[in-house]
């Protein structure tokens, strides 16, 4: 697959280590699983020969970003923003000035002692915590340099919807043209006024977990400015898939952790459902990722077939 990040030589982590602490030694390195948008390694060194830490080391697909919109400059704003508004999330170590040690776009983050969590025990806490922490994520204030942020999920969904005909993802999913159709029916109230960070990639396989707290929402490569509603709706959407019945529970903790009632949900769920679109078959290496081997591709399709089925079958219960 052609932009897929090697891993980091031997000399590359040792500076790495070195740039955070000039006495550290390097102690071992291994890859984290998931990371379908970029490599992520975790290097342990020692300080003093005694204590030990851990950093990740993130570096991004190539692609054709320009130097202002690549991911390693978004993350590294979107963490620095969350850190200093008191959010859970992993700490920057180093930002952008990482591709100056490994020739690529990259950035260093803190290390977190958890792991996903995509098969709850207690799915009722779990949508409760993860309800209440993406709202206190769309609740910061927007200042500084996150006002440089685009607004890319706004602008993406209202290309679709100023389109003539469905666009090619739409046209080439069985669903997608009534889909397509219900989203510009729709569109003209959907309100898009709201300016709030927003994660974009929001789903169970972006948290982290330890002994039952989540310990924080991680990945923050496609960070953005728009509407709740969207982060909302992808999770619901995502959760759906594996056969979560949490939207109920989850909606209600947003709203009182929020103080605001979910917007336009319908529509973002559809939006949600376009975006696996053409083929969300793909989206099983995600779920295999995180150790779900039943959500195989076919399955996926089942899955994200039913869900768009349930939205529109919603949507002619209410047009």
């Amino acid at each position: 697959m052609p932009g897929i990040p090697p891993a980091p030589t031997q000399t590359q982590f040792e500076q790495i280590a070195k740039a955070i602490d000039p006495n550290a030694s390097v102690i071992s390195t291994r890859k984290l699983g998931g990371g379908i948008s970029c490599r992520m390694d975790v290097l342990e060194f020692s300080n003093d020969g005694e204590k030990t830490e851990q950093v990740v080391v993130r570096q991004y697909y190539e692609n054709e970003k320009p130097q202002e919109d690549r991911p390693s400059r978004r993350e590294s704003i979107a963490l620095r923003a969350l850190d200093e508004q008191g959010v859970s999330a992993p700490k920057l170590i180093f930002g952008e000035e990482t591709e100056v040690l490994l020739d690529r776009p990259s950035i260093v983050t803190s290390y977190l002692d958890g792991v996903p969590n995509p098969a709850p025990a207690d799915a009722t806490d779990w949508a409760r915590q993860l309800a209440r922490a993406i709202a206190r994520v769309h609740m910061i204030d927007i200042a500084g340099d996150l006002e440089s942020f685009p607004e890319s999920m706004t602008a993406s969904v209202g290309r679709w919807m100023d389109a003539d005909n469905p666009p090619e993802r739409f046209a080439k999913n069985e669903l997608g043209p009534a889909v397509w159709k219900a989203m510009r029916q729709m569109w003209p109230t959907v309100d898009v006024s709201s300016k709030q960070l927003i994660h974009t990639d929001f789903w169970p396989g972006n948290t982290v977990w330890k002994d039952g707290p989540l310990l924080a929402i991680v990945d923050w490569e496609w960070p953005d400015i728009g509407e709740p509603s969207s982060d909302i709706a992808y999770f619901l959407s995502a959760a759906a898939y594996v056969g979560l019945d949490i939207e109920k529970t989850f909606l209600n903790a947003y709203e009182t952790a929020s103080g605001k009632q979910v917007k336009d949900l319908l529509f973002w769920k559809m939006a949600a459902a376009a975006r696996a679109m053409p083929d969300p078959g793909p989206w099983a290496q995600g779920y295999s990722e995180l150790g779900i081997r039943k959500m195989d591709a076919d399955k996926i399709r089942r899955a994200h077939s039913r869900f768009v089925e349930g939205v529109l079958e919603e949507f002619h219960t209410i047009a």
